[in-house]
């Protein structure tokens, strides 16, 4: 027995050994209690995509129904509705129906790259050309908020191989976002080059409102929303910049968001270079 080992009766070695057995068995218990609790929590996660997706599902075929009556009202295809008011409340159905499939659109491809169920149409992509139509959409709003858009995308870009809806999704997503928390007066660019290591680099820089630091995490968690004067006039579901990332991630890239108050926000796409098309 080594020396500077101490010497213990039989009895205390005995209650030693007990306890330590005693220790290392609540150990063992903890540990499954742990791996249990985190398959229950990854089941009650999945269980909560699979029911968002099926009941997105289920809530856009009567949505559908409603939108297209309301613009057969709207629009008086059958005829003149009568009262003009008629008309009017059914271009307030037409609006909020389309507004409301806009919402449940999110839910379910949130819902779906959460359970693993969402995956690229891959095609070669013109950044260019997306960059040009997605601006259409976005310019009415931001000529109604006085918000300069500007748009940097050299015409000789490589192509990007990915899925033009997601990238549709993920520009404009962006776009309207910074136009939408940038005041009068302020500007948003996007801009896009190749850098050093051949990875295509996608910015949208605003001259908003900002993030405050504690903030940024809130905003690219699902459903986060932070309070803010400006932010509660333009109440939605939290989904923007998470379905964003997501969809961006879908493409092997990465999202980052640096943002000071008061200031503006700089939303980072990286997308790795095997997916970019090398120049002839």
């Amino acid at each position: 027995m080594s020396a500077d080992m101490p010497h213990l009766p039989p009895e205390d070695l005995a209650a030693a050994l007990r306890e330590s057995e005693r220790k290392y068995l609540a150990l063992v218990e903890a540990e499954s209690e742990l791996t249990r609790a985190k398959e229950q929590a990854d089941f009650a996660n999945r269980s909560k995509s699979e029911f968002l997706a099926n009941m997105s599902h289920e809530l856009r075929t009567p949505l559908n129904a409603i939108i297209g009556f309301a613009e057969i009202i709207k629009d008086q295809m059958f005829g003149p509705a009568g009262n003009p008011q008629y008309v009017e409340y059914a271009k307030d159905i037409y609006d909020s129906g389309q507004h409301l499939l806009s919402l449940i659109n999110d839910i379910l491809d949130m819902s779906k790259i959460e359970a693993g169920k969402r995956m690229l149409s891959d095609a070669q992509l013109n950044i260019d050309a997306i960059v040009q139509s997605v601006s259409r959409l976005v310019a009415a709003r931001a000529a109604e908020g006085k918000v300069r858009l500007n748009l940097h995308v050299p015409r000789d870009l490589p192509t990007l191989r990915g899925e033009e809806k997601a990238m549709k999704q993920i520009l404009t997503n962006l776009l309207t976002n910074a136009v939408k928390f940038t005041s009068e007066g302020g500007s948003v660019t996007l801009s896009a080059m190749i850098d050093d290591a051949g990875r295509m680099n996608i910015n949208v820089v605003d001259s908003g409102i900002g993030i405050a630091q504690k903030d940024i995490a809130v905003a690219l968690a699902p459903f986060g929303q932070i309070e803010s004067a400006l932010s509660r006039k333009h109440q939605g579901t939290g989904l923007g910049l998470p379905l964003t990332k997501a969809l961006v991630e879908l493409h092997g890239g990465t999202l980052t968001l640096e943002s000071e108050l008061g200031v503006g926000t700089t939303v980072k796409l990286i997308f790795p270079a095997e997916r970019v098309q090398n120049r002839a």
